[in-house]
């Protein structure tokens, strides 16, 4: 025995004949899946602890000690994205560093001017867009600043765009790099028409609206703009124009009509920019600096800690706050609703649900010591039947007593502007998108499609328009009925709202709405809004009706509540636990697939879409 098997491997086994094969071996299909099961299950929590581990390093490291600032300081924006509205709104992963919201710097701003050891602002563009809004509340601020005598520069490599110049233009130096270019090109609005394309492929658009001017789906529907679309385009483009040009040639101390013509020209290198006014300096970075240095220190090579960012003051603001907390002031709630508007909050974060905004609206109602709530809109609409829900959340806060101001940032349209209607004032920036009084809806029908790739669909109904949603064929009279109906039902409904909370005739609200886009300055003028101004001039009003004289006189409620940043690192977490039971909740969805793909032969597509 020894001497036949002395040249085996060591380790290796003698020959054992196989076992004869059994039809159904049930303990090995469980034993096997049990463990493939235990592995996918481990392998998602090890995952989850990774990701735990490396969220929770990241956010010890933001959330270190406050930074401690210098008794001389020159505020400082480093501007490479935008600003969000709410921190909630800025995303799951936006932790401290990361969010800025636009009352962080007006608020900053408004601070520093009266703060002896703040000697002046400066901003670096580095790239993204600020919402036009947002650079009419920020001019505002920075304007205010400057009143205090302080200087506020501001450096780029390059300003790209229109809206960044005219954020730019608020300052008392624009600095530029020396190859950098001023690319100022006006106000340009272009859509793509997909009808041709869609009808061949076999998609039929199928799109019922309410009125002329409720164009969401023009670019399915037609191959070129309607004459409506733009009679609204060409009056949108041309008053965000006006206003651009007005603020920048005050800014910039233009004769009327000279900042037309350079936007005409459109783009400029350096030295034509100089030339032109349109800059006040050249130089690089490290110029700029020093410049700065000098003009605070008296030395362009001091090494002292000079520069303070907005986000390091936001913190030491709250913390003095914190110290020196005001609680006999007026309480007003500043509820935002940002985002598309939906019934349910289904992610946690959703700011223009109305669960959620009409919790906070409840609880706002609830403390005896909040009177007046301001609700902050940047929506461009969404569900009717969520902004109704909202819409009577405000109308019952009124009947508690409660006054509501309304402001609204860079769109508050549709839907947006529905939850708007019974506010007792409205405040809107000149450049909102708001108005959209009407309503769209329906379906593609991809019954051609299918027919030209050779797929049929069959099946059996019950209910006269049981195909009502379904995307595999078109309306049938009936069905088409039905859409005409509700869209009637919707309109004539937003219609009777606006005419009531605005203080109009049906008739004077009808000749308004029509599904017609307004900027702010447009709808003041047909009196949709009350009065233009930026989210700080609605708290200054807020504050008359607390009983204060400005917003600097009152405790201000942010709703719904900024998630601390162990909330933040629990929803972190907990997103990467669910990764595991995901495995367990569609073990049965898995399965089926797996059956699928191992026996493909026998797969028959009977899959369907459905839906609103």
């Amino acid at each position: 025995m020894m001497h036949r098997n002395r040249h085996r491997p060591l380790f290796s086994s003698p020959h054992r004949p196989k076992p004869p094969q059994k039809k159904w071996r049930i303990l090995h299909f469980l034993r096997t899946g049990l463990r493939r099961t235990c592995t996918a299950l481990g392998a998602a929590v090890l995952f989850s602890i990774v990701m735990g581990m490396f969220y929770s390093s990241m956010l010890l490291r933001d959330f270190g000690e406050p930074a401690v600032l210098p008794d001389e300081m020159v505020l400082y924006l480093p501007l490479k994205t935008g600003l969000a509205e709410h921190e909630n709104s800025a995303g799951r992963y936006a932790f401290k560093d990361d969010t800025l919201t636009l009352r962080d710097v007006t608020n900053a701003l408004d601070r520093a001017a009266g703060d002896p050891r703040v000697r002046g602002f400066v901003a670096k563009l580095a790239g993204g867009e600020l919402e036009l809004t947002h650079v009419e509340e920020l001019r505002e601020a920075i304007a205010r600043f400057r009143e205090s005598g302080k200087f506020a520069y501001i450096y780029a490599a390059s300003y790209d765009t229109l809206g960044q110049y005219y954020f730019a233009s608020a300052f008392e130096q624009i600095w530029l790099q020396p190859m950098g270019v001023v690319s100022i090109p006006g106000v340009q609005v272009e859509i793509p028409y997909a009808r041709a394309v869609l009808d061949k492929i076999g998609v039929q658009p199928q799109i019922f609206a309410r009125k002329e001017y409720k164009n969401l789906f023009e670019s399915a529907t037609e191959t070129e703009m309607s004459t409506a679309s733009r009679e609204m385009m060409t009056a949108l483009v041309g008053d965000l124009g006006k206003s651009i040009i007005d603020g920048v040639t005050v800014s910039r101390e233009m004769k009327p009509g000279e900042f037309q013509g350079l936007v005409n020209k459109a783009l400029f290198t350096s030295d034509e920019a100089l030339d032109a006014g349109l800059i006040d300096r050249l130089d690089y970075a490290d110029g700029f600096n020093a410049e700065i240095k000098q003009m605070v220190k008296g030395d362009p090579e001091n090494d002292d800690d000079l520069f303070a960012t907005v986000s390091a003051y936001v913190d030491d603001g709250i913390a003095r706050n914190l110290i020196a907390s005001a609680g006999h002031k007026p309480r007003v709630a500043l509820i935002y609703a940002v985002g598309q508007i939906s019934q349910y909050d289904e992610s946690g974060s959703d700011l223009a649900a109305a669960d959620t905004l009409v919790a906070n609206i409840n609880e706002a109602v609830d403390d005896e010591q909040t009177n007046v709530i301001v609700l902050r809109i940047d929506s461009p609409g969404g569900d009717p039947t969520a902004s109704e829900t909202i819409r009577r959340a405000v109308v019952r806060a009124k009947e508690k007593g409660k006054k509501i101001v309304v402001s609204m940032g860079g769109s508050a349209a549709s839907g947006g502007y529905w939850i708007a209607t019974d506010a007792d004032y409205i405040f809107a920036a000149p450049t909102t998108f708001t108005g959209s009084i009407g309503v769209t809806g329906g379906k593609f029908s991809l019954k051609e499609m299918w027919a030209k790739i050779g797929v049929n669909w069959d099946g059996v109904r019950w209910g006269d328009n049981a195909g009502l949603w379904s995307f595999n064929q078109p309306y049938t009279p009936s069905e088409a009925a039905r859409m005409e109906a509700l869209m009637d039902h919707v309109y004539n409904a937003f219609v009777e709202r606006v005419a009531n909370g605005r203080h109009m005739t049906p008739e004077q609200a009808d000749k308004i709405a029509g599904g017609r886009v307004w900027t702010g300055a447009q709808a003041k003028e047909n009196g949709l809004v009350d009065e233009l101004g930026s989210l700080d001039r609605a708290l200054d009003y807020a504050a008359t009706l607390a009983g204060a004289t400005d917003r600097h006189g009152i405790n201000v409620i942010v709703m719904p509540r900024v998630r601390t940043p162990f909330e933040k690192l629990i929803e972190l977490l907990a997103m990467q636990v669910s990764m595991g039971n995901y495995f367990h909740a569609n073990k049965d969805v898995f399965m089926k697939v797996s059956a699928a793909l191992r026996d493909v032969t026998s797969f028959e597509p009977g899959w369907g879409i459905a839906g609103k």
